[in-house]
């Protein structure tokens, strides 16, 4: 391979990744307890004879995709006729099974979700939650089904998401992690989800804030992480798909030109999706993958225009070398032609926010260039780059209004 392909061939490591601090936020309006709970807004009182065949069951209280749900209350005496006079009482099986670690023999409520039990205490999850404790307050031994002399409340989650808020309200796991220590996106997903559908809002805070520190509006906090993640928590590419639905579940905006600039990169997980813990898989809505699409185009004409800009041939003010303008003559020569050559390759690729350093060092090995002359070619660089962290929000089709601006400097700080 000639030296001049070999140039072509630039190098650039992966892009770095990470929010501002402030976390305000809004909880979004959510469905009323009808639409939550279709089986109550529909009861009926059962004929007498209609008791013995029935089997009580506890609600399935949240839904799978159900999202956010209003503190709801349901008068239990409007209801008691729908309870049958014997209940049934479940053991632990071949189908059902305790979760070790989040089985206290002093628990007061069972949680069962899918064949996973969790013994766990009724008052730390409603101090936590409010949405918990209207649920709880509907599960008692002489209205519920039983486990081992305990109410059993069925909840609809994924048992790997619900496993991991219990971890962390019950005290198991640390949340934040510390430094180092990173989780996997998985858990930090599933912490998101739930503690927003279960209105823990301290939980809600940090899991949000954790996931901004990587899918960020601010530049520098980007460039500080790393392609597989940052200092808290471990990611994959295919992940950003995952922060999508995060992202539309949360109204949180900020998340979104950064993880559609993820998924832009993506071969066959934008449209094979990807598998969540519990098998299921996870994919981009029409309009989200349209919005890709789009983004696509826009950044390839960016990392187009980015490249003429690095190697315009016009010497730095501060030239010492008379070779340096035909030098920047012959690169860009060369650069329009890996252009002709390949017009979407390693020059004009979709990765329009990766750096030019190795690239231009490269360059000049085979082109000398003076010191000031180098040292234009990466501050040009570094101005691309910034123009098109700036203008990301529109090449992927987003509305933000807290992103952040790096050709703009920042106010400085009052006395």
């Amino acid at each position: 391979m000639s030296l001049r392909k070999a140039v072509l061939q630039r190098i650039t490591p992966l892009p770095s990744r990470t929010p501002s601090p402030s976390l305000a936020h809004e909880w979004p309006q959510s469905p009323d307890s009808e639409t939550i709970f279709p089986d109550l807004a529909h009861h009926r009182e059962l004929e007498p004879d209609e008791h013995t065949a029935t089997r009580s069951k506890s609600p399935d209280f949240m839904s799978p995709n159900g999202g956010l749900v209003k503190r709801w209350r349901v008068n239990l005496g409007e209801h008691g006729a729908s309870l049958p006079a014997e209940l049934a009482t479940i053991s632990l099986s071949g189908t059902v099974k305790r979760e070790a670690e989040l089985w206290f023999e002093d628990g007061n409520i069972v949680l069962l979700c899918r064949d996973a039990a969790f013994r766990v205490y009724r008052g730390l999850l409603t101090r936590h939650s409010v949405i918990f404790r209207d649920l709880l307050a509907m599960a008692q031994p002489s209205t519920s089904e039983t486990m081992e002399s305990c109410p059993v409340v069925h909840i609809s989650d994924a048992p790997d998401d619900l496993r991991y808020l219990l971890r962390v309200l019950c005290g198991i796991r640390k949340f934040p992690a510390i430094p180092g220590e990173r989780m996997e996106f998985a858990e930090l997903a599933a912490l998101v989800r739930m503690s927003h559908k279960y209105h823990v809002e301290d939980l809600h805070s940090r899991a949000m804030h954790h996931l901004k520190l990587y899918f960020t509006n601010d530049l520098s906090v980007w460039d500080a992480a790393g392609v597989d993640g940052n200092a808290f928590v471990h990611v994959t590419p295919p992940d950003a798909i995952t922060a999508i639905s995060l992202a539309r579940l949360t109204h949180a905006e900020s998340v979104l030109p950064t993880a559609l600039y993820l998924c832009c990169q993506l071969d066959g997980e934008l449209s094979a999706g990807v598998e969540r813990p519990d098998g299921s898989t996870e994919r981009l809505d029409g309009k989200d993958l349209e919005l890709v699409l789009r983004g696509r185009t826009e950044l390839v004409r960016a990392s187009t225009r980015g490249a003429c800009t690095i190697c315009k041939p016009t010497p730095s003010g501060q030239c010492t070398s008379k070779a340096c303008e035909r030098a920047l003559r012959e690169i860009l020569g060369m650069m329009l032609d890996g252009l002709q050559k390949d017009p979407i390759g390693d020059i004009a690729g979709y990765a329009a926010l990766d750096t030019w350093e190795h690239w231009i060092e490269d360059v000049v090995e085979l082109w000398p260039l003076c010191e000031a002359c180098r040292a234009m070619l990466h501050a040009r660089d570094l101005d691309v780059r910034r123009d098109v962290w700036k203008r990301l929000p529109q090449y992927m089709g987003i509305a933000v209004e807290d992103w952040k601006d790096p050709t703009v400097a920042a106010p400085a700080p009052t006395k």
